[in-house]
């Protein structure tokens, strides 16, 4: 490679990569936690966890869920019921808010709430991963052009440091100068994740392309066509005592198991759809009352549903989930360490001026702001909405609104103290420090301690810890390691 060659793709990834850097972070990071999106559910709202021996579900249970689906479609909400699954083992009757779902949780046996509020749950890291809380279409084409730059730098990335794939990409030099420390990381990630982190990445950008495409050109209604909201508020909906139990029955014997199924309303029907995690491919099969059974249909019947599938895993199983996850948390890694090697190479030709104009100064100081509130705001955000969710909320204020309230501003406020002080990063490793050692003390004190999935709080509580003795480490290096 010509030395013209290189300049201009090193020019090219570190330009591209450190603005897209912000958001592939966010991307990343909620991807991850998105795989686990039930569980997060279920950590947040420990009062609907059941008590072991998990009690099945029942037909009265169902009967009962299905008339409280049916109160709140005659009321005007458009609301679905979804069934018990291993990984979320009760009734949620939901409905979207326009950013998360909300709606009580049903006891699997009886279909009678359980004790709880509406938390933000693992729906919110869904829908900021999806389209970045940003309104429609807005969040789809930064997700595209943020995508489209994530692909752009891993290949020029990999045509860098090509010719020193064998001998130098898999080399980690924990002991080295702080620069070649970061630079052996981002390459060592870099190698591991890429196949991984380039099919997530090509698939997510072209199911968001594909969304803004349907929104340039909506499809075409005739004349007389009534929406599925339209049809719905036209009558009310009519559910005999026995068709949830039927169509129930009908599906297992369809699917082999109607577990994460859910109940909707589409039309003057009330359809039971088929579990997401049935094929490979999402096809979102569907049975009704005058329609018991459906013809097969081929594995993948569009290119859609197979991207779809490879991106949503909604068929993974739980080796799969945490595969996907680690390499999410992996990419973080990669964004991250190529942040702070910008940054250092930033400082660096700043150091060898002889004069540096404020307008320089400010804008390195932009960047420092931009990659601290990245790369530890954005986690300390995530921290302390898992801790609102376990502690009792202002008065003043909904319990929602405060928790999501505090998640975006205490991550605007890293941003912001990032700005005004030099040593923002130190009091905001020791801040993630404490909520993450902290985390297993909460979940122990604010919640039942007897439950019949305590491999799920004990996970989410061990990662927070590990969250938390890390940047206790890099808090407690010597001071003289900190600065080589």
């Amino acid at each position: 490679m010509s030395p013209r060659l290189r300049s201009i793709l090193r020019l090219f990834h570190r330009w591209i990569g450190f603005p897209a850097g912000v958001f592939l972070f966010i991307l990343c990071f909620t991807g991850s936690l998105a795989c686990f999106s039930p569980e997060i559910q279920d950590w947040m709202q420990p009062s609907t966890t059941l008590h072991a021996p998990l009690p099945p579900m029942t037909s009265s249970g169902l009967t009962e869920a299905g008339r409280r689906l049916k109160e709140q479609l005659n009321a005007g909400h458009f609301a679905f019921l979804r069934l018990p699954s291993p990984r979320d083992p009760v009734f949620r009757l939901w409905h979207y808010d326009g950013h998360i779902f909300l709606g009580p949780a049903l006891a699997p046996d009886t279909g009678l709430p359980l004790p709880g509020r509406d938390v933000p749950g693992g729906t919110f890291f869904v829908t900021l991963h999806s389209h970045l809380y940003l309104p429609t279409p807005w969040g789809q084409v930064v997700i595209v052009v943020a995508g489209t730059a994530l692909l752009a730098t891993l290949l020029t990335g990999l045509w860098l440091q090509l010719r020193r794939f064998l001998p130098d990409l898999l080399l980690f030099r924990p002991h080295a100068a702080r620069q070649r420390r970061w630079l052996d990381l981002h390459l060592l990630g870099g190698t591991l994740s890429l196949p991984i982190l380039f099919i997530i990445g090509l698939s997510g950008t072209v199911l968001q392309a594909q969304k803004l495409f349907q929104l340039a050109s909506p499809p075409h209604h005739p004349s007389g066509h009534a929406s599925r909201h339209q049809a719905q508020s036209a009558a009310p909906l009519s559910i005999p005592a026995d068709t949830l139990p039927t169509l129930a029955r009908a599906g297992q014997q369809q699917w082999g198991t109607v577990a994460e199924g859910f109940f909707m309303q589409t039309g003057h029907d009330l359809s039971l759809y088929a579990p997401d995690n049935l094929h490979f491919c999402l096809q979102r099969q569907a049975l009704t009352a005058t329609h018991t059974t459906i013809p097969a249909r081929p594995l993948c019947p569009t290119l859609h549903s197979l991207v779809l599938g490879l991106h949503n895993l909604r068929w993974a199983g739980l080796t799969t989930r945490w595969f996907y996850c680690l390499s999410g948390l992996l990419g973080c890694i990669i964004i991250g360490s190529g942040m702070i090697l910008f940054l250092q190479s930033e400082q660096n030709s700043l150091a060898h001026l002889s004069t540096v104009s404020i307008a320089q100064r400010s804008l390195q100081q932009g960047y420092a702001a931009l990659t601290t509130a990245t790369i530890l705001g954005l986690p300390l955000a995530t921290l302390a909405l898992f801790w609102s969710t376990r502690l009792p909320a202002p008065s003043a204020l909904p319990p929602l609104l405060w928790e999501e309230g505090l998640f975006f501003g205490l991550w605007g406020l890293s941003l912001l103290h990032a700005c005004v002080s030099r040593h923002a990063a130190t009091w905001q490793l020791a801040l993630l420090a404490t909520l993450g050692a902290g985390t297993t003390g909460l979940d122990l004190l604010t919640r039942p301690f007897h439950t019949g999935r305590p491999l799920l709080f004990s996970a989410v509580d061990a990662l927070a810890t590990c969250i938390g003795i890390t940047c206790l480490s890099v808090l407690l290096r010597p001071i003289h390691k900190r600065s080589t």
